[in-house]
C-alpha cells in the first residue's frame, strides 16, 4: 500500500499535477531509506520515457548516476560529475531531476566544450579548509529617518512604527508592513540585502517581495494617491495583491514595469548585460523611454545597453531557481555562473589568464558551502582556488 502511495506521488510530481500537500508528503517518504530502492526504479523509468532524439545517457552511465546519486543521500557529500561531451537541453530532464534536488545538496553537472575530446573524469578537490558557508538571512532597513537597523541580529519582534504603520518582523528572514489609519505624510523606508544576504518583505498593501542578495528596495510605508511605486536595484520576485483602481510600479533605473495583481521576477544587477523582467502570473507592461511591450505569462523582456526591449519566451525554472533555493543553469558560461557564486557567498571572482569556455548546465542547492559547488564544476574540466574571500579560476 506504502509502495502505490509512494509511486502515485512520484508520478504525480513527475508530471506536475502534485497538489502543494502532496509534494511535501513525498518529500517526507524520500527522506526514509526503505524507499531508495523503489526511487532508483522510478528514475530509471522516468529517463527511459523522456522522449530525445537520442539517449542522454547509456545503461551503464544511467546506473552510476543513480548510484551516485543514492550514495549521495546516505553521505551527505556532493554528487560527483559524469561529463558528457555533448551538449542536451537540460529541461528535458529537469522533471526526472526534480524529484530528488530536494533531498540531496549537490546534482551533477553536463558541460559543453569547445573541444571534440571528452571531458577527464578526474576532480581535482578544493581544499575543504577554505570553505566559503552559504548566504542566510540577513538585511538592513534604513528608516524615514535615515536610521539603520540590522533585522538579522534584531530579536525583537516589534521595530519602531513609521506614521500609522507597524512594522513587524514574522520571522528570521521576514518583514511585514501593517498600514493603519491612511496619513498625509509619505514616508519612505529601504530595505537592503548585502551579499551572501536575502529577505521577504510584505508590503502595506499585503503584495510579497522576495530579494535576491546585493539587492534593494525602496517603498512608501503606506500606498496613499492613484498608485503604488517601488524602486528596485538588483534582484527581486513580486507577488503583487490585486487593485484596480491603484496600480503598482516597480521603477529600475529608468525602466518601469507596471501591474495590476501578478507574479513576476525582475533582474537588473549593475554587472549584468541585461535588465529582465519575467512573468509568472497575470499582465504587465515595460516601459523604457518611448518604448513599451507587453508580456504574457512565461515571457521575458530583455533591455541592453541599446535601450531596445526585446521578448522572449523564458525558462521560468531557471529564473526562479533562487528564490526556491537552488542554481540552475541551462548552458551558461563560467562567467555567468560565477557572477551568482560572487552575490551568494559574498567573494571577488578573479580569472587567471584565459577565461575558461564552455556551457554547464545541471542544478544544485544553494545551501552548499562553496567548495561544494566549486568541487562539482571542476569534474567540467575547470579548477578553483579559494584565498580568504577570494576565488580565482584557473
Amino acid at each position: 500500500m506504502k509502495d502505490s502511495r509512494f509511486i502515485y506521488l512520484f508520478q504525480a510530481y513527475f508530471n506536475k499535477t502534485a497538489s502543494v500537500e502532496e509534494r511535501e508528503e513525498l518529500m517526507v517518504l524520500l527522506e526514509e531509506a526503505e524507499n531508495d530502492e523503489q526511487l532508483k526504479l522510478l528514475l530509471a523509468d522516468a529517463w527511459e520515457n523522456i522522449k530525445m532524439d537520442k539517449p542522454v545517457f547509456d545503461d551503464n552511465e544511467r546506473e552510476e548516476m543513480l548510484e551516485y546519486i543514492l550514495q549521495a543521500k546516505k553521505d551527505e557529500e556532493p554528487v560527483p560529475v559524469i561529463p558528457h561531451k555533448k551538449f542536451f537541453n537540460w529541461t528535458k530532464v529537469a522533471a526526472a531531476a526534480a524529484i530528488f534536488i530536494a533531498v540531496f545538496t549537490a546534482i551533477y553537472f553536463l558541460v559543453n566544450r569547445s573541444s571534440k575530446e571528452d571531458i577527464p573524469l578526474t576532480v581535482i578537490p578544493v581544499n575543504q579548509k577554505d570553505s566559503i558557508v552559504p548566504g542566510g538571512d540577513k538585511a538592513i532597513l534604513t528608516l524615514a529617518d535615515g536610521s539603520a537597523i540590522v533585522l538579522d541580529s534584531l530579536h525583537s519582534q516589534s521595530l519602531p512604527q513609521q506614521g500609522n504603520t507597524r512594522i513587524v518582523k514574522l520571522n528570521a528572514g521576514s518583514l511585514a508592513y501593517n498600514a493603519g489609519a491612511i496619513s498625509q505624510q509619505t514616508l519612505y523606508n529601504t530595505l537592503s540585502t548585502p551579499g551572501g544576504g536575502q529577505f521577504q518583505l510584505v508590503l502595506p498593501d499585503g503584495s510579497k517581495v522576495w530579494l535576491n542578495s546585493s539587492s534593494s528596495i525602496r517603498f512608501p510605508t503606506a500606498f496613499n494617491g492613484d498608485e503604488r511605486k517601488v524602486e528596485l536595484t538588483g534582484e527581486a520576485y513580486f507577488e503583487i495583491a490585486k487593485n484596480a483602481d491603484q496600480p503598482f510600479k516597480v521603477t529600475v533605473k529608468e525602466m518601469e514595469v507596471r501591474v495590476i495583481g501578478t507574479h513576476f521576477n525582475i533582474m537588473a544587477y549593475d554587472d549584468e548585460k541585461t535588465i529582465n523582467t519575467t512573468l509568472i502570473e497575470g499582465s504587465v507592461k515595460v516601459t523604457k523611454g518611448l518604448s513599451e511591450k507587453a508580456l504574457r505569462p512565461g515571457q521575458q523582456s530583455r533591455i541592453g545597453l541599446d535601450e531596445n526591449i526585446k521578448v522572449t519566451e523564458a525558462d521560468i525554472e531557471e529564473v526562479i531557481a533562487w528564490k526556491n533555493g537552488y542554481f540552475q543553469f541551462n548552458g551558461n558560461d563560467i562567467e555567468t555562473i560565477m557572477r551568482q557564486m560572487a552575490r551568494w557567498y559574498d567573494v571577488k571572482v578573479f580569472y587567471k589568464d584565459k577565461i575558461p569556455d564552455g556551457h554547464f548546465s545541471g542544478i544544485v542547492s544553494r545551501k552548499n558551502n562553496i567548495s561544494q559547488v566549486l568541487k562539482i564544476l571542476e569534474g567540467g574540466g575547470v579548477q578553483f582556488r579559494i584565498e580568504g574571500k577570494k576565488v580565482t579560476v584557473l
